[in-house]
């Protein structure tokens, strides 16, 4: 009996109702018929039964009314089948004219020209104007030449001048837009972050101060060695149509890793730092470990995932690859999963950030537990991740407290990547919202998720090729609303609609050196609880969320102590006096006092 038959023995009569047995016949999409982590397809497979649960709806689909209207388009009309068509997009948020509300950058994809050119459509930033309503300014701010084929949106001040840059990943090339005070200019050439190979595929990417010398470095992950010159016939899972390729039918690129030199210009550190090639779909930047350094945790598809812990130091990249002495890199079985998204957060109150990954069908989404020092464990069966089902295709995902009891929930955007998925698999799929069961004084090993998404409301009930998501409080409201990008249908805004039973507080913060301090930690002390907060960069898939940290407090009405580990060594406590709750707070790194953010409604 394997692990996964070992766990259904034993599993409770609800869940054992929801098993399902499947034959599966194994075509030529490699994809579908050899899925890392099965060991034989034709065994049972866990699917999806929620109960209906009750209480209130949780989102508000409100995009018709706000202005957003981009389709993500790949250019799958045109009927090649190029695995190019499977990645989709991403969300960028940023404030990038600095007035107190988050905007909406969205890549926009690509098509294919009469003679196969790889073309791109336009990509668009919204300005946020309030209520939900938002302005295409894309034009005026600088950001309408955007020509190749895009995916995702990383956002980061690379200058520490206080405005928001923004770069953009995608095939042929990406893209590096200085703000200037509202205004975007394309500096990629000037930067040199261009990367001169035959061939450039890059999905996500993130931004931070990896090095401790003040200034935000860049690490871009590509996927796999994909072109017109590679671009083999292959099947669906029964041999009888032909499908798009699995990426084990193709080599891996190498990611990049760029150090930010400080004066506009970057160094390309890849080989130096020991930052070895990948079929990389998703990045996550979080310190792990606790030693105020960021780490860099890849998503790989069909490949062993890693993990970099950071030593290094101003000038000199020091990184160790330990995704698999720490029980990151496979999935319970020992075997490489075809992983999208990623996030990290402390969700069982331990006060480490565990870490999240979203798999391809038949795999188990993996949620890693941090058990620091010296490891993590695969916990998706007994923390309840594995009873969503097998069904699913996972590509964005949070970690979000919906309803600010403190317990941090998950959202997981869904959709296929080939046209005929291998049964009960469907290329449109739901998203999937999950609910933290944790309570105070509960022990890390015990807390437990369920699945939510009956009550998320109307959308969670409709069909969507679902890619990369962010979150992120639109209205500064204090409840965290999803944009979510879909490929070749209307990206979608989620107003969070949950009643306002719970308390929460906002945080802005703003390093001594380098103005965002990735890799620093919250602690907030209310209640009897410690809630542990991490500063992290990228995450979901190809996405940015909002750079603020919502911190949810249940019913209390005020904290007892925030204490900031800033990534310099430097501990700051504030007492909860000198912090009013259900707002934002803006903390610089050494100020004695918070400064509160002024509410922008218009």
């Amino acid at each position: 009996m394997n692990n996964r038959h070992r766990w259904l023995a034993t599993a409770p009569i609800w869940l054992l109702a929801a098993v399902v047995s499947l034959t599966i016949p194994l075509g030529c999409n490699s994809h579908n018929a050899t899925t890392p982590g099965v060991t034989n397809p034709t065994k049972s497979v866990v699917v999806s039964q929620e109960e209906t649960p009750k209480g209130s709806v949780i989102f508000e689909d409100v995009t018709a009314a706000s202005g957003v209207n981009l389709i993500y388009r790949t250019g799958e009309e045109a009927g090649h089948l190029a695995i190019l068509e499977s990645l989709g997009g991403g969300v960028g948020i940023l404030d990038y004219d600095r007035d107190g509300l988050m905007d909406i950058f969205l890549p926009g994809g690509g098509y294919y020209g009469p003679n196969k050119e790889i073309l791109g459509a336009p990509c668009k930033l919204y300005r946020n104007l309030g209520d939900f309503k938002f302005q295409d300014v894309t034009k005026e701010a600088g950001l309408d030449g955007i020509d190749f084929y895009s995916h995702g949106a990383a956002v980061g001040d690379f200058d520490n001048d206080g405005w928001p840059d923004l770069l953009v990943t995608g095939y042929g090339r990406l893209a590096l837009f200085h703000n200037r005070q509202g205004k975007f200019v394309d500096v990629t050439e000037a930067s040199k972050v261009n990367i001169p190979r035959p061939l450039h595929w890059s999905s996500s990417a993130g931004w931070a101060d990896l090095d401790g010398d003040g200034w935000l470095d860049l690490m871009v992950v590509h996927y796999v060695d994909w072109s017109w010159n590679n671009h083999p016939p292959c099947r669906d899972a029964t041999g009888e149509k032909q499908d798009v390729c699995s990426p084990k039918q193709f080599s891996p690129l190498p990611h990049n890793l760029f150090f930010n030199n400080g004066d506009g210009t970057f160094r390309d550190v890849t080989q130096e730092a020991g930052i070895i090639p990948g079929k990389g779909l998703g990045v996550l930047i979080c310190d792990f470990n606790h030693d105020r350094k960021p780490d860099i945790y890849v998503a790989n598809d069909t490949e062993a995932n890693y993990l970099y812990l950071n030593n290094s130091q101003p000038g000199k990249p020091v990184f160790e690859e330990a995704a698999a002495r720490l029980g990151v890199a496979l999935d319970e079985q020992g075997v490489p999963n075809g992983s999208m998204g990623v996030d990290a957060a402390d969700y069982d109150g331990s006060g480490h950030f565990s870490i999240f990954v979203t798999n391809y069908q038949h795999e188990a989404h993996a949620l890693y537990r941090n058990l620091r020092p010296n490891s993590f464990r695969y916990v998706s069966a007994p923390t309840g991740i594995q009873a969503i089902g097998l069904i699913y295709v996972g590509w964005g995902t949070v970690f979000l407290d919906y309803d600010n009891n403190g317990a941090e929930d998950i959202f997981i955007s869904n959709g296929h990547v080939v046209r005929f998925p291998p049964p009960p698999g469907t290329l449109k799929q739901r998203p999937v919202l999950l609910r933290n069961l944790r309570k105070p004084g509960d022990r890390p090993f015990d807390v437990r998720f369920e699945p939510v998404s009956a009550q998320g409301g109307e959308y969670f009930r409709q069909m969507s090729m679902g890619r990369g998501c962010a979150k992120v409080d639109l209205d500064n409201d204090g409840r965290l609303d999803l944009v979510i990008s879909r490929c070749n249908q209307p990206t979608v805004i989620l107003r969070n609609v949950y009643p306002r039973e719970n308390h929460w507080l906002g945080l802005s913060l703003e390093g001594a050196r380098c103005k965002e301090p990735i890799g620093a930690e919250i602690i907030v002390e209310v209640g009897g609880q410690r809630l542990h907060r991490p500063v992290k960069a990228a995450g979901s898939y190809a996405s940015t969320n909002d750079p603020r940290i919502m911190i949810g407090l249940g019913q209390a009405e005020r904290i007892d102590r925030l204490t900031i580990l800033w990534p310099s060594g430097l501990d700051q406590t504030f007492d909860g006096n000198a912090l009013a709750v259900n707002r934002y707070w803006h903390i610089t790194e050494g100020s004695p006092e918070p400064k509160p953010l002024t509410r922008s409604d218009r």
